[in-house]
């Protein structure tokens, strides 16, 4: 009878000692996961301040269709504070952009940065979009609006 309850109670110290060293592994599995979160986030955070030196920067004015708050405010002042501009990095995080560098963040309105997305570049979102300043005044009719 002792040799039963000696084989259980070691079978039962392997079983709990196993269950630990998984239990560990994966507490190690989500604090590499964590870390590499926290690492992806720092990235891309732009700072309040950093998103204004950017929008002077680039003129209040997106990057690829053009569009821009001074357009706006001149067909109706006041319009331009309703255009929805956004900070976007040039080459997208998940290919190795940071948000620290102010030369890889640019200004888009929200239609070219969600069609922009993290795959496409500026210069194919250009030949996709239908909209824009361009599109508005071709080039070669005069700009008397």
């Amino acid at each position: 009878m002792t040799d039963i309850l000696f084989a259980a109670a070691v079978f039962l110290a392997l079983a709990l000692l196993f269950v630990f060293l998984l239990y560990r592994r994966l507490l190690r599995r989500q604090r590499r996961e964590m870390e590499a979160e926290r690492e992806v986030s720092y990235r891309r955070r732009i700072t309040p301040k950093m998103k204004q030196r950017i929008l002077e920067r680039d003129g209040y004015t997106c990057q690829i269709c053009g569009i821009s708050k001074d357009f706006m405010d001149e067909l109706c002042p006041g319009l331009g504070d309703y255009l929805l501009l956004e900070i976007d990095h040039i080459e997208s995080v998940a290919s190795g952009g940071s948000g620290k560098d102010e030369d890889n963040l640019q200004v888009l309105c929200w239609r070219c940065n969600r069609k922009k997305g993290g795959e496409l570049t500026n210069e194919e979102v250009l030949e996709e979009i239908d909209y824009g300043i361009d599109m508005l005044w071709p080039e070669d009719e005069e700009d008397d609006y």
